[in-house]
């Protein structure tokens, strides 16, 4: 049975009967959920209610939340995506399914090969497409998506464990994940140049390969968030 997922950013989420606003509501109705049917309303800040339509109150909804969950679907430790602006809606798409792999936070990162400008009046579309995926897959948490950064500052600020993609290197094995988690970066479609991949490796990050083929840089984003959490064992 599918479930009508509502997000309504921020607000307390309590068991008994919560208020839907008109914007949020609008959704069930396009859905057309009826009364008594399930729903789950997500806060995108790490609680999830699900409970029933209970009734209509003009363009608002009243649910009955009859049970709550916290940090379903997230990772066990922070997951951090740095990936290189793409500036088609590629970089779109890589923060979507970004949001529905489990990243907790996605930093557009400059390199000397990003192409484009004004990167930063993107920042609120990337925003709201984290929030809409974490509707669809059912995940409780939004990703932070950051500002841009550029390379050096990304790589100096990374904790725990360090990864960046790298078609040259040598299949990886397990890793030992700690409080700091993984952070995980992933170049332009050109690459990095020569000077930013040492200063990558100076900064402790370890070369990741995705396998024998080229990759897009949006898809080598996806693959390189799944390849971690499987040599972390996040998931089985």
């Amino acid at each position: 049975m599918s479930v009508t997922r509502l997000a309504t950013p921020h607000q307390a989420i309590t068991l008994g009967p919560t208020l839907v606003p008109p914007g949020t509501a609008h959704h069930a109705r396009v859905a057309r959920v009826a009364l008594g049917d399930v729903v789950e309303l997500l806060d995108l800040d790490g609680t999830v209610g699900i409970g029933r339509l209970s009734r209509w109150e003009g363009s608002a909804c009243w649910v009955e939340v009859d049970r709550v969950e916290r940090e379903r679907g997230e990772p066990s430790a922070p997951l951090v995506l740095g990936l290189a602006v793409l500036h088609t809606k590629a970089f779109d798409w890589a923060v979507e399914k970004a949001t529905e792999l489990g990243a907790t936070a996605v930093v557009p990162v400059i390199s000397s090969l990003v192409q484009g400008g004004r990167h930063s009046a993107r920042g609120e579309r990337w925003r709201r497409i984290a929030a809409a995926a974490v509707a669809q897959c059912g995940r409780s948490r939004a990703p932070a998506v950051g500002e841009p950064q550029r390379l050096p500052e990304f790589i100096a600020a990374a904790r725990g464990v360090r990864l960046v993609a790298d078609p040259a290197s040598a299949p990886a094995g397990e890793i030992r994940v700690g409080s700091g988690g993984i952070t995980i970066l992933v170049g332009p479609e050109g690459g990095f140049i020569d000077e930013e991949s040492a200063a990558i490796r100076a900064a402790g990050f370890t070369g990741l390969s995705l396998g024998p083929r080229a990759l897009r840089a949006e898809t080598a984003a996806v693959a390189a968030l799944m390849l971690a959490q499987i040599l972390a064992g996040w998931v089985r």
